[in-house]
């Protein structure tokens, strides 16, 4: 067999891997997709309850905003001031339903983007990037899709917190691996590709 002949194979068996730059633009453009939909849910929720409550979560956005940075970032401090804020029943239930809706936000984003478009989202989509199951011969599976969209759903919410840390390490495990493979795309046995036909032909040939 000749040095063509091998080069074939060789391209045949691996994807093409994506450039790194792509996949940050991508994440990028669907953060701040995210950014806009948990504002939403901040602006409209609280629509929903009385002015009281609404008031005094207004309140408690302003006293959150003035603790410092190692206050916010330290649970015993923060839980110490939810409890002396005195919250009203009413408000601390809206407070909890918005906490809920914020963390199965992305998680929920991710999983029905790429389950219901091809492995897009509105980010990948722009790129013209898609997730791929990471065996040539299958799509990946609805449960291999929901694991994958949690941890990258909950790295996303990390990255927006003070504790970064943990989303960090996940979206930097693409640069200690040839695949350039996150640790949400080996949860999900996927791997990003572009999706131009170009790619996908010497993917599946």
């Amino acid at each position: 067999m000749n040095r063509d002949s091998l080069d074939t194979a060789e391209i045949s068996e691996d994807p093409m891997i994506v450039p790194i730059w792509k996949r940050i633009v991508a994440f990028a453009m669907d953060m701040i997709l995210i950014v806009v939909l948990l504002q939403s849910i901040v602006q409209v929720l609280p629509k929903m309850y009385s002015a009281q409550a609404g008031q005094e979560f207004n309140q408690l956005v302003i006293d959150a905003s003035l603790l410092s940075q190692q206050e916010q970032s330290n649970l015993h401090k923060t839980t110490e001031f939810l409890e002396n804020a005195n919250l009203s029943e009413e408000t601390y239930d809206m407070l909890v339903t918005m906490i809920f809706l914020a963390c199965i936000l992305p998680t929920t984003y991710f999983f029905l983007s790429e389950l219901f478009f091809r492995g897009q989202t509105l980010g990948k989509a722009t790129l013209r990037l898609r997730t791929q199951s990471i065996q040539r011969d299958s799509q990946p599976t609805a449960l291999r899709l929901f694991a994958r969209s949690v941890l990258k759903g909950t790295s996303a919410l990390s990255l927006m917190s003070p504790f970064f840390i943990p989303g960090l390490i996940n979206f930097a495990f693409c640069l200690a691996n040839r695949k350039k493979r996150c640790l949400h795309d080996l949860a999900g046995a996927c791997i990003t590709v572009s999706s131009q036909p170009s790619t996908i032909k010497n993917y599946e040939s």
